[in-house]
């Protein structure tokens, strides 16, 4: 088996050396940020696998998440990862309800009355929350993940984007912590999107496959959602009837994109267009160094 993967990794080395060379303003570079990295114990295994065997660049630690401990012990543990804090006010988990991380009646605008996050933007916003609280519940998310030893290079948001979160100061917000903890906000990068979420298991790898295949000069962001297929992965039902997966369930599908993320196949393509793998820590030192 080591000839055989020694032969294939020649091979692969011959084909992007015999490739024409681009220039600087020719290059495709692509960010594969992985998020939901303490959601659960299976997305611990998927993170490491994805990073260490596989093309992710950037892995987003959800601090609210019931794994957020272990998430922070592996990111300590692998100082060499680009990480950042996937910023969260809603829990979107049938049965499995998060919490913020400041005490719950010092944010009690966020939270519903029993003290959880709520299950979805809209929900969260129709109880119009306090900015003031916001802010100051995603502050604490990133100083605990500092405190527990996370080396945070960048910031995004859970289950809505930072460019139009689609409530009045909120957008400001998420900028002006960017700014304050000189760190880049993972979106506002000029990254154009891409992604396979709701691409059927079956299609998945296929489907990432031909997506690069069909990238042009620029900066790509591509989010995924690392995870294996396990009893805890499989009893994850989404609170939102339309974004359930009917066929695998959550177990299949984020372990398709595990599998995908360390296939041969998602590699070769990656050599085969001269794509350049990056991340933010290389974006950020490489703009403050101009």
């Amino acid at each position: 088996m080591k000839t055989v993967a020694k032969i294939v990794a020649l091979t692969l080395c011959f084909a992007i050396l015999s490739m024409p060379r681009m220039t600087l303003a020719q290059n495709i570079k692509l960010i594969v940020r992985g998020d939901d990295m303490g959601m659960s114990q299976g997305s611990l295994v998927a993170f490491e696998r994805a990073f260490n065997q596989g093309v992710l660049t950037c892995g987003s630690i959800i601090v609210p998440g019931p794994w957020f401990e272990g998430a922070a012990e592996l990111c300590r543990k692998n100082p060499g990862w680009c990480t950042g804090v996937h910023l969260c006010l809603v829990g979107e988990w049938r049965g499995a309800r998060w919490r913020p991380v400041l005490p719950w009646d010092k944010v009690s605008s966020i939270v519903d009355q029993d003290g959880y996050l709520y299950t979805y933007p809209g929900q969260l916003f129709a109880n119009k929350p306090k900015l003031e609280e916001i802010e100051a519940e995603l502050r604490a998310q990133i100083e605990l993940a500092k405190k527990k030893g996370v080396n945070v290079q960048y910031i995004d948001t859970h289950y809505m984007s930072p460019k139009e979160t689609g409530y009045p100061g909120l957008n400001e917000i998420i900028k002006k912590i960017g700014q304050d903890y000189n760190v880049p906000v993972s979106g506002l990068l000029d990254e154009q999107g891409i992604g396979i979420y709701t691409v059927p298991v079956e299609e998945k790898k296929d489907s990432a496959v031909g997506m690069l295949d069909k990238l042009e000069p620029g900066l790509w962001l591509w989010v995924c959602h690392p995870g294996i297929d396990s009893p805890e992965q499989r009893a994850l039902i989404h609170t939102d009837p339309q974004a359930i997966f009917v066929e695998g369930g959550v177990g299949r599908h984020r372990a398709e994109i595990l599998n995908t993320l360390t296939s041969l196949e998602l590699k070769s393509i990656i050599l085969k267009k001269g794509i350049q793998l990056t991340n933010y820590r290389e974006l950020w030192k490489e703009k403050h160094s101009r």
